[in-house]
């Protein structure tokens, strides 16, 4: 009895994570290569603490967006400390809406709008970057894909330079996409 009770135990975690390495793409490719990425306007707010709890930032930011009609198609967060040197409460971020210099009525929109105190604007200028292509859930991307960005770094003798953002598209309710974009050295 006892047997089979561990056995359906068993056979029920796998399952469970099984399904949860797949929901989270973790059985999902990584693409990795070098490229120029921005120029973008970032709207933000600042964030102290735990990256993963940048969330919330960001709905603020994509509910003002909404309320004043501005098209928040992509959604960022920009991380600036490495989480191996600094404390988790001291870490530093910014969350928002990614506005691309392609998207003209976002940017007319923008430049007749007045930011409340709390968001902030800054530009995002044309970089050379290693960039990184997953199409799992960002939470994962720690484990998943900054190794992978990290390593092709390594390899290819590369420095970097800056903050790494992590640019989000949601595509519908199961799927989305997450740029991450590490600025390097020009060579």
């Amino acid at each position: 009895m006892i047997k089979h009770v561990f056995f359906a135990v068993t056979i029920g975690l796998i399952a469970f994570f099984l399904y949860l390495a797949q929901y989270t793409g973790a059985f999902k490719s990584v693409f990795v290569g070098i490229d120029q990425r921005g120029p973008y306007t970032l709207i933000y707010k600042e964030h102290v603490g735990a990256y993963h709890k940048i969330v919330e930032k960001i709905q603020q930011v994509e509910n003002w967006a909404k309320e004043n009609k501005l098209d928040c198609k992509f959604t960022f967060g920009e991380f600036f400390d490495d989480t191996g040197l600094t404390e988790e409460g001291r870490l530093k971020s910014r969350a928002g809406c990614l506005i691309e210099e392609k998207n003209s009525t976002a940017q007319t929109v923008l430049k007749t709008l007045t930011l409340p105190v709390d968001i902030l604007r800054a530009e995002y200028t044309k970089t050379k970057a290693v960039v990184a292509l997953f199409t799992g859930s960002p939470g994962i991307g720690p484990l998943k894909v900054y190794p992978k960005a990290e390593n092709f770094i390594h390899e290819g003798k590369l420095k970097r330079k800056g903050a790494v953002i992590e640019i989000y598209e949601v595509l519908d309710s199961q799927t989305m996409n997450t740029t991450y974009i590490f600025p390097i050295e020009e060579l």
